[in-house]
């Protein structure tokens, strides 16, 4: 289950938004104890440079494609050395093919400052909190926390700031 988001979602951030799902969905089992990048690719572009991959998945290449679709692509190599997603986020190296970046990792509450629309929810200081930050390199940023409740994940726009202004930032430097 999810919580609705009061942030605007026009047809790129919704694209975002669906990409940091699937990022969740990806890593939602287990403890994540360093955190996890992700390439996110268009997806039609993905397919076009790939005409083995586009076959595999039985895409055709054609008109049908969402120009605005991203693929996520795992970049976890199994060496990641950092435990703090900011320095995790110093030595992002993004592919070629990346039009936008996210960040799977959990946090200590105490430690961040989560933006949260609702007000009176008080973040479990007991536990950690599962977070997916992604951003495309125009700056456009959408966040998944789930705060290891029954209600899932919250979503919106930079729900933890520090994190989304450094991602937008690698994205920016490597163009």
């Amino acid at each position: 289950m999810t919580t609705a988001s009061p942030d605007p979602l026009d047809a790129p951030t919704a694209a975002l938004a669906a990409a940091v799902l699937e990022v969740a969905r990806h890593v939602e089992d287990g403890p994540l104890p360093a955190p996890r990048l992700f390439a996110l690719a268009r997806s039609a572009e993905l397919m076009a440079a790939s005409p083995s991959l586009a076959a595999l998945l039985g895409a055709d290449g054609g008109d049908a494609q969402d120009a605005l679709h991203l693929t996520p692509i795992d970049l976890e190599d199994g060496t990641a050395a950092a435990a703090d997603p900011l320095a995790a986020l110093e030595s992002a190296q993004w592919p070629d093919l990346a039009a936008g970046g996210a960040i799977a990792c959990d946090l200590a509450p105490a430690a961040w400052t989560v933006r949260d629309d609702q007000g009176d929810r008080q973040l479990p200081a007991e536990r950690s909190l599962r977070v997916v930050v992604a951003a495309l390199e125009d700056g456009t940023t959408w966040s998944a926390v789930h705060h290891g409740d029954e209600d899932g994940y919250v979503l919106g726009v930079a729900l933890l700031p520090e994190i989304s202004q450094a991602l937008v930032q690698t994205l920016q430097a490597s163009d």
